[in-house]
């Protein structure tokens, strides 16, 4: 059934293409409105497939035409899809996808689907650059009139196009946020309690859909977390802490989530422009500033540590772990302890010693 559509010739479909698995679940449910509007107006915007016949859009579409014994319908042919983006694509319903997927599913989906039309995007162009050798046949057909057949107008970036292609919406900020806190929640070089409210956030936006709010929030703590690393670290100048310290003396009379979600951020970027500059300053050596600076630098390095971890036995319910830690759980908390009890009674013993034969020292006012 060859028909101008749009100016443009589209193909006929017999209901033999390949529908491949489908996100949407239940296709024939509510068809009865979009069988009404078929009835009453025709199909107004053909279902969508790759040249090899796989279904990339129009999956309800299809279900109402058949329940109405339509046999043949027109459909937009897309030429030149790769293969692995015409299967993603051909596994969801632009029109239904929302209502099968999650928020988490969502931003998986629309990941997958980037990289994939920006890989599509970067073929397309290498086929177009002088010197390729579909260049000329490509030239060549629209000097003819163009394809027999092409998808409705559209194109955009890649991350659009994803997010259209997901939500059937540019959504895109919304499933980078997402995104984002599932990298921070994985990512072993955060602060323990970063990743653990970044867990937190992605379980209860999955259910509620809440996405800014929590992405906000998990950002001013991995901010401030990164912030509070830079006035505690030992290894930084003297001015990189103290810069540290002020800023986030300035973000704590900061109210407004989103405002102190943005200064945080800035505050941590001249922070790190602050210790590159600093780095380039020729260091004094350990011998010609302090013999003591070696020990009271790995004093520094300890405290730093212990301050980043403290109050953890307040983070955590103690019933829980004793519930459902396994054995090399139960171990590894059994063995922090004894270990930490050891040192601290050399330590202690090392001190008491340091007082009675030299008097009291300084040592540990210094290494605050």
């Amino acid at each position: 059934m060859g028909e101008q559509l749009g100016g443009r010739r589209a193909h006929g479909l017999r209901h033999r293409e390949v529908r491949g698995s489908q996100y949407r679940r239940d296709p024939d449910e509510d068809l009865d409105e979009l069988c009404g509007s078929l009835e009453r107006v025709g199909i107004l915007n053909p279902p969508a497939i790759t040249e090899d016949g796989v279904l990339i859009t129009g999956n309800r579409r299809l279900a109402a035409m058949e329940r109405l014994g339509w046999r043949v319908t027109p459909v937009w042919v897309v030429p030149d899809v790769s293969d692995k983006l015409s299967y993603v694509l051909a596994i969801r319903d632009e029109q239904t996808l929302q209502k099968a997927l999650k928020p988490l599913e969502q931003a998986e989906l629309y990941e997958e689907l980037k990289a994939l039309y920006a890989e599509d995007a970067q073929r397309r162009d290498a086929a177009t650059r002088f010197g390729s050798p579909d260049r000329d046949a490509r030239v060549a057909e629209a000097r003819d009139g163009g394809a027999d057949s092409a998808p409705p107008s559209g194109g955009g970036k890649a991350r659009t196009q994803a997010a259209r292609a997901v939500t059937g919406r540019d959504s895109r900020t919304m499933l980078e946020q997402i995104n984002e806190l599932r990298r921070i929640a994985a990512d072993d070089t955060e602060d323990p309690y970063v990743r653990q409210e970044a867990a937190e956030a992605l379980i209860e936006l999955n259910t509620d859909g809440k996405v800014n709010g929590r992405y906000l929030a998990v950002k001013t703590t991995q901010n401030l977390a990164g912030i509070r690393r830079a006035a505690d670290d030992p290894d930084a100048p003297d001015t990189v802490r103290t810069s540290a310290r002020q800023e986030l003396q300035t973000l704590a009379k900061l109210e407004r989530p989103a405002e102190v979600a943005k200064e945080s951020g800035l505050a941590l970027a001249r922070l790190t422009q602050l210790r590159e500059s600093d780095a380039r300053v020729e260091r004094v050596g350990w011998k010609d500033a302090d013999p003591l600076l070696r020990e009271k630098h790995q004093v520094r390095k300890l405290v730093d540590l212990l301050r980043r971890e403290h109050g953890w036995w307040d983070r955590f319910d103690p019933t829980d772990f004793g519930r459902h830690a396994d054995p090399d759980q139960w171990e590894l908390v059994e063995t922090y302890i004894a270990g930490a009890m050891n040192f601290r009674n050399l330590a202690l013993t090392a001190h008491e010693t340091d007082v009675l034969t030299q008097g009291p020292t300084t040592t540990s006012a210094n290494a605050r």
